[in-house]
């Protein structure tokens, strides 16, 4: 991060006009939510930078550290209009000994005097929705109050904001007493800092494009998806940390892939993606209410890393969980999953005092949100209750080869049909010799609560991110790994 300067208040300050426009055509908008939503101030630490209200021209400020905040006040209006700052300040001293402020509006700049300090004929102004002021040391330079939002830019390119540092432009939506910073930059700009925020910089180069393409596909279909601004730059939408995330490796990715989108009978699809599966994915109507053509299930044979986890309730934590989530049902007693044929769960059942529940779909995971770890991290789990008593695997030889049973207590059936329990000491016999097997157990799991043993992470429907690593890595190319996850799609 850059080292940002301290500004004593009487520093000279120079503004020139300039013509560039910012904001182009086909531009992204992302909000910054992180670290900038609905906050009282935002720091800028650049030396040089470039304010302006929308897309219209720019104004250089060589000021240095700026702290940003609405601004709400009635003033008399001088319309004494000019091309620069430098201008506008000329005029305060034809005001001395009242309040007043350099302001750039939609005219260009002015300057303001404060109603409750002087008696003109002049226009009064209450300032807009929009307003803003440029604070150094605690003393307002200049607000800017228009008819749109104020944007700046800086003049390296790179935007310092708070501790994070941004391509583009950084507009300033105001909502009442707070503001939330939006990046507005091009699509690819902001894919740099996409690729490798959803992915290590080191993992396979066509790890990396593909991701790069699912990117710009999901940005370009789900645009305006936050009214204000198209998209947040959280894992609601996509993680993006600017510029202190971008890679070698990801620019190289976004660049070799640019323009490159994925596309379904003609439309752009929506290229959802989540960490692991563990060894399948969804169907979208699995997870989500609506059936999609190109989001369906498949069984993921390349994966072979994936995160395990375990979660561990109490029955009266689950109880709590329950009353959280208004299911109605009074004690938890105990706590059943059902599943689909590549063992994920497709339902999670709820048994209390006074009734059952029963989940579908993304509620398996989001129903845990109540809890302090939040939801559960898959769908692709297990459940132990309390302690569970298992044994020693016995292997079966048939002809299609070996299968693996838990020992829980065997039995054996004789030529007349009798069946018999085998204790803890059995003999496996055939035709030439014997073996003797002695049986052990183990206890699993903790007395009076309710294990999850779970492996991969994320929602499942889509492209395995850890997937595409490992197709990567066993050779296959980016359009390849995009054509396993999304069906029947093309990449142009």
């Amino acid at each position: 991060m850059r080292k940002i300067l301290t500004i004593i208040f009487g520093l000279f300050i120079i503004f020139v006009m300039s013509t560039a426009v910012y904001g182009a055509e086909g531009d992204v908008r992302i909000g910054l939510e992180k670290n900038c939503k609905n906050v009282s101030q935002i720091t800028v630490g650049n030396k040089e930078i470039r304010v302006g209200i929308g897309d219209n021209n720019k104004y250089r400020a060589n000021i240095g550290t700026y702290v940003i905040k609405p601004v709400g006040n009635t003033y008399y209006n001088t319309e004494e209009y000019n091309t620069t700052y430098e201008g506008a300040k000329a005029v305060l001293s034809k005001y001395t000994g009242t309040s007043c402020i350099p302001v750039l509006d939609d005219k260009g700049w002015t300057l303001y005097v404060r109603a409750d300090s002087a008696k003109l004929d002049k226009p009064v102004v209450k300032t807009g929705a929009n307003c803003v002021g440029f604070a150094v040391d605690g003393k307002y330079k200049f607000i800017v109050n228009g008819s749109r939002p104020c944007r700046i830019m800086a003049e390296d390119g790179i935007l310092n904001i708070g501790n994070d540092r941004y391509r583009g432009d950084i507009e300033f939506y105001r909502q009442g007493s707070v503001i939330t910073a939006v990046n507005v930059l091009p699509v690819d700009k902001y894919l740099y800092g996409v690729v490798t925020s959803e992915m290590p910089s080191s993992w396979s180069f066509e790890a990396l494009k593909a991701q790069a393409v699912a990117a710009r596909t999901y940005v370009e279909r789900n645009r305006s998806r936050h009214g204000e601004y198209d998209l947040c730059d959280t894992v609601h939408c996509q993680a993006y940390y600017g510029v202190m995330k971008e890679s070698e490796s990801g620019i190289k990715a976004v660049d070799q892939t640019s323009g490159k989108e994925i596309y379904f009978n003609g439309e752009l699809v929506d290229a959802v993606y989540f960490s692991s599966d563990g060894g399948a994915t969804f169907n979208s109507e699995d997870v989500w209410s609506s059936s999609t053509p190109y989001l369906k299930a498949v069984k993921d044979t390349h994966e072979k890393e994936y995160r395990e986890w375990t979660r561990t309730f109490t029955y009266s934590e689950l109880t709590n969980i329950c009353a959280a989530n208004g299911y109605g049902i009074g004690n938890v007693v105990s706590v059943s999953a059902q599943y689909t044929d590549e063992d994920l769960v497709s339902s999670l059942t709820f048994k209390g005092s006074k009734g059952n529940k029963t989940v579908y779909k993304d509620e398996i995971r989001s129903a845990f949100h109540p809890s302090g770890e939040g939801g559960l991290l898959s769908r692709n789990f297990r459940i132990i209750g309390g302690a569970v008593t298992e044994g020693d695997k016995v292997y079966v030889i048939g002809t299609e080869g070996q299968d693996t049973k838990t020992y829980t207590g065997i039995s054996a059936t004789n030529g007349e049909g009798k069946q018999g329990k085998i204790g803890s000491k059995f003999v496996i016999m055939n035709n030439r010799d014997s073996e003797t097997i002695v049986a052990s157990v183990t206890t699993v799991g903790t007395p009076g609560t309710v294990t999850f043993e779970g492996k991969g992470y994320g929602h499942g429907v889509g492209m395995s991110q850890y997937g595409a690593k490992a197709m990567a890595e066993e050779g296959y190319g980016y359009e390849d790994i995009l054509k396993f996850y999304y069906k029947d799609v093309e990449i142009k």
